[in-house]
């Protein structure tokens, strides 16, 4: 299957495994793994930025860390695979260092792959089975922009059910329906796009702004958007930063980084007030504390 990888460390073992794509504060490297698209994700603004860290685990199935120390980043690094649920890691480091990761993210129920920085590793991690994170059709983008003879094109990431040429789909944040006139996946044209795969869309009618960063394609009805949200909030033990109520936050979800503020808190469950509606979709929704350390306080998925 497709793969989304998520990268962070040392930047020169993509460029020699991958081709550099596009570029916003993350850049995307792509390349083809036995016959499945591979897209790295390298959020070269973090850790200054902490959203850009958010933005690419929200799409990733997988991720690797590639350093030569164990430092503040490294632990923010590992708590968002933790809340994202990002169960396979690969480690590029000296034994020492690999060791020492391999211990914190074990404890965190992720398991680990040592590896070295050839194509034999990333080959055999790219193969590790994971499953699709869910059945509905969704995209989500990351740009869009104006080409001339085309259109309206937007990347993004397909992260579940399957999106087809044609296919009519409705857009979050703006409202549109949108219709999907083609479907690229690495320059190829395609009549479909599975899971996981770093995808192009042109469209029938559709202006840049119907499809600004951060929009949401969906096909499912019913979805409800709501300027409070509940959620079942996780928190990780070691981390000693406790949200409280009336506490301004940040909460990140599929390229969406929306103020907000938390009204209630009752055993487990924050209700979150924000300043946008948000769709209340199975996904995971993080929230960020920008002046604490870690910066990343918890996650969770909407409450029943």
């Amino acid at each position: 299957m497709n793969q989304t990888i998520l990268f962070y460390g040392d930047e020169e073992i993509l460029k020699s495994l991958s081709k550099k794509g596009s570029e916003t504060d993350i850049r995307y490297y792509n390349t083809k793994i036995s016959g499945n698209e591979i897209t790295f994700l390298y959020p070269f603004k973090f850790p200054e930025r902490i959203q850009t860290l958010l933005n690419s685990a929200s799409v990733a199935n997988k991720a690797i860390l590639a350093v030569n120390e164990l430092d503040r980043s490294v632990g923010e690094f590992l708590l968002t695979l933790d809340y994202h649920e990002i169960q396979n890691l690969g480690i590029i480091a000296d034994e020492t260092i690999s060791q020492q990761i391999k211990k914190i993210a074990t404890g965190m129920g992720i398991a680990c792959h040592l590896m070295k920085s050839n194509y034999e590793d990333i080959e055999r991690f790219s193969q590790v089975p994971v499953d699709a994170k869910r059945a509905e059709n969704l995209v989500v983008l990351d740009q869009s922009f104006q080409v001339k003879g085309v259109g309206t094109v937007s990347l993004g990431f397909a992260l579940g059910g399957q999106i087809k040429k044609h296919m009519v789909m409705k857009a979050y944040p703006s409202g549109k329906t949108v219709d999907i006139k083609s479907i690229q996946i690495m320059d190829v044209d395609m009549d479909t796009a599975d899971p996981f795969s770093r995808v192009g869309l042109a469209y029938r009618n559709v202006e840049v702004d119907d499809v600004p960063r951060g929009t949401i394609l969906y096909s499912e009805e019913g979805i409800e958007f709501v300027e409070s949200i509940q959620l079942q909030v996780r928190t990780n033990p070691t981390v000693k930063v406790i949200p409280s109520v009336g506490e301004k936050i940040q909460l990140n979800f599929l390229f969406n980084n929306v103020n907000a503020e938390i009204s209630d808190i009752s055993e487990g469950k924050f209700l979150i007030d924000v300043d946008r509606k948000v769709p209340k979709i199975d996904e995971i929704f993080s929230i960020t504390s920008l002046n604490s350390t870690p910066r990343v306080v918890g996650a969770g998925k909407p409450a029943n």
